[in-house]
């Protein structure tokens, strides 16, 4: 892997991640998925659909379980987290 392709993965990776986790998407959707699958957050389930870094190691292991290394797979979770980081201090 590139150190572009890396980098396209790691934002790829963090903008969905983002996305399931604090937008409401079209129709809220989103947020209405949010609120089926564990409303009172008592479930590791629960707790992980709802923060970034939780849905982003789990979105980059399954986008390189197709064919990724895992060295990959947590480089891109760990891409994600120093954006989050940096974004959210």
């Amino acid at each position: 892997m590139t150190a572009l392709q890396l980098g396209v993965a790691i934002l790829a990776v963090y903008r969905v991640a983002h996305m399931i986790a604090r937008e409401d998407g079209p129709f809220d959707v989103l947020a209405w998925i949010r609120g089926k699958v564990d409303p009172e957050q008592k479930t590791w389930v629960g707790r992980g659909i709802n923060c970034v870094l939780c849905l982003s190691f789990w979105l980059s292991l399954v986008a390189f379980a197709l064919g990724g290394s895992w060295l990959e797979w947590l480089s891109v979770a760990g891409g994600v987290l120093v954006i989050h980081k940096v974004l959210y201090r």
